[in-house]
């Protein structure tokens, strides 16, 4: 049976597009997923259940439920590789064990927690380890035969609290894992049976840089949950912020990535430019960190009636120096040879990873949930991306990305007016919804459960899972001179993984 009827087949919800299986359906679906090219989201649980979403049709939902048994149930990583991910997670929050699942290690408890499984009814005891967290390699790691080497936190390096651990032949890679758990905050814990603005708060402080995209996704949830839909207006700012968050953060990652690549002069162009487009925007938004500034039913903005002539503003900007900047990018000497033949993820990978955004429009993938949103009519376009899938094709993407969001804010301008948009006040009734946005790395998505005026539950699906999979994956074969640069090209965020 076609997965998606299979799913449909289940018993109905009190949401429409979620179906309640028993096992032995559950376990049929993972064997379909086998088989059929379902768009997998994620995988999460509340305590009781355990929840697996899809999009089938564009950003349209499909979510299967199954009851735990014994603190059980079929494991989906057979079928969709990215979902041990989730399955670890969901064990070492509340204990739920995944049958058959294709890696069972700790994803983020390393046995220094004050209770395990702290999300479960009835927590488990202290972790007995306090030293310093030990690596537990996979028996294919082990099997790999080299030098033993690693990059993480204890190197001195100021990037993302993230172990990798790697074997060398030489200066060639031959298996790489990462170790994650450095970053977790409790984000599951902190948003159970949180006010909504609390919530909201919460959901801008996952990943720096996507501070905007995860605060339009949680707002949609929350507006679906209770029925409403923002006027067209608030939609348009809310696209102000996302498209002027993308081309701050790949300006950002792009200048990582040249200083890494010894192109100093490119970087701090990139820099200066990032800077500009701050600086013009911080009075009229409110801040350089564009956080906070989607709530619920609304936005919150310092001066909403000079968003369009902001939007102008920024524009000119882009015609002053976008053309320039681009030129040097790809005329600088030496630097697409640099980034040129590495890191390459190819369409297979893509697909088996569900891998999205820039990174998937590198290497042919087309991808962008921003072609189905109703707040994109009128402004989005399919650009084309590109094939290679190397370091340099998605430094390519994210420079093209930088122009096509400059091309959206300056027809957005003629668009806003004095009124601002307005705020509808939201009566937080029983429910649930769905909301997503096309962030910097891709799709962000949030499913909130709303009880009793309050947030129960949060799942969160984010970009950093596959992007995590994808950097070991293709890290094998490389040189390790490489990995940084590979890792930024990623859009790898540890504490947006680790949650």
């Amino acid at each position: 049976m076609d997965p998606v009827a299979h799913i449909r087949a289940g018993a109905e919800t009190g949401t429409p597009w979620r179906f309640r299986l028993e096992e032995l359906a559950w376990r049929d679906l993972v064997d379909g997923l086998k088989q059929e090219a379902l768009p997998f989201v994620g995988l999460w649980c509340d305590g009781t259940d355990v929840h697996v979403l899809f999009l089938p049709h564009g950003n349209q939902p499909l979510a299967a439920t199954l009851a735990l048994e014994d603190g059980r149930y079929p494991a989906l990583s057979p079928a969709r590789a990215v979902s041990s991910l989730y399955e670890r997670m969901v064990f070492d929050l509340y204990g739920a064990e995944a049958m058959w699942a294709r890696d069972v290690r700790p994803l983020v408890d390393h046995d220094v927690w004050t209770s395990t499984t702290p999300l479960a009814s009835m927590p488990g005891p202290a972790g007995g380890h306090k030293g310093m967290i030990a690596y537990q390699p996979s028996d294919a790691f082990l099997a790999a035969e080299g030098l033993a080497a690693g990059i993480g936190p204890a190197t001195g390096r100021t990037g993302a609290p993230m172990h990798v651990a790697l074997t060398l032949a030489g200066e060639t890679i031959v298996g790489a894992e990462t170790v994650t758990g450095y970053a977790h905050r409790g984000m599951a814990l902190r948003w159970r049976n949180s006010r909504v603005d609390e919530a909201c708060r919460l959901s801008g402080r996952v990943a720096a840089g996507c501070s905007a995209a995860h605060q339009v996704a949680f707002c949609q949830a929350i507006e679906t949950a209770c029925g409403e839909q923002i006027g067209h207006e608030v939609s348009q700012l809310r696209v102000v912020l996302l498209e002027l968050e993308r081309c701050v953060q790949h300006l950002y990652t792009l200048a990582a990535l040249a200083q890494e690549a010894g192109a100093v002069l490119v970087a701090s162009r990139c820099m200066w430019f990032r800077e500009q487009l701050l600086k013009e925007a911080a009075p009229v938004i409110g801040s350089r960190l564009l956080m906070d500034h989607c709530v619920p039913g609304g936005v919150s903005l310092r001066s909403a009636s000079d968003v369009g002539d902001l939007c102008t503003r920024l524009a000119e900007l882009g015609e002053e120096n976008y053309s320039a900047l681009s030129e040097l990018w790809r005329g600088y000497p030496g630097l697409s040879a640099r980034l040129a033949g590495i890191g390459i993820l190819d369409r297979a990978a893509l697909e088996r990873l569900g891998l999205d955004g820039p990174v998937a429009r590198a290497a042919g993938g087309d991808s962008d949930c921003r072609r189905d949103m109703r707040m994109y009519d009128g402004l989005w376009r399919f650009t084309a991306g590109r094939h290679g899938g190397s370091v340099d094709d998605r430094t390519a993407v994210l420079l093209d990305e930088v122009g096509e969001s400059l091309r959206m804010l300056a027809d957005l301008a003629p668009r806003l007016g004095l009124t601002a948009g307005g705020r509808i006040d939201l009566s937080y009734q029983d429910g649930e919804g769905i909301g997503m946005a096309e962030g910097p790395w891709g799709r962000v998505l949030y499913w909130v459960r709303l009880l009793n005026g309050r947030v129960e539950h949060v799942f969160l699906r984010d970009p950093s899972y596959p992007a995590l999979m994808a950097f070991e994956t293709v890290l094998p074969g490389q040189n390790v001179a490489d990995v940084a640069l590979i890792k930024a090209s990623l859009g790898v965020n540890a504490a947006a993984q680790d949650g």
